[in-house]
């Protein structure tokens, strides 16, 4: 008997986060979580790829290839950040009880 509702309880099946949906059932706030720390992720990989832009400008110098293509990159990590940081705020958003701007909520006490 414990057995059968043992394996009941565990055969719930397990639903997908959509990261591109808003719909109410998705936890946004988890979503937007998400985003976040890829944007934290991508930023840091940006600096780290532009200090090693200052380190191939000595190495190669300011012109060279190596220093262009690192600097297009950290770029394009950085503009990552941006897109993850904005997804994060459009879920944020998103949230059941999230605040709409210039809305003004009561005190329930």
């Amino acid at each position: 008997m414990v057995a059968g509702c043992l394996l009941v309880g565990c055969s719930r099946p397990q639903t997908e986060l959509s990261l591109k949906t808003y719909a109410e059932q998705q936890d946004q706030k988890k979503i937007a979580e998400f985003y976040a720390q890829e944007a934290i992720r991508s930023r840091q990989m940006a600096q780290d790829l532009f200090r090693r832009v200052k380190v191939y400008e000595r190495l190669f110098g300011p012109d060279s290839d190596w220093v262009a293509g690192t600097r297009v990159l950290a770029e394009s990590y950085e503009e990552a950040a941006y897109e993850d940081e904005r997804a994060a705020a459009r879920h944020l958003a998103a949230a059941p009880g999230a605040a709409v701007p210039g809305e003004v909520r009561s005190d329930p006490h």
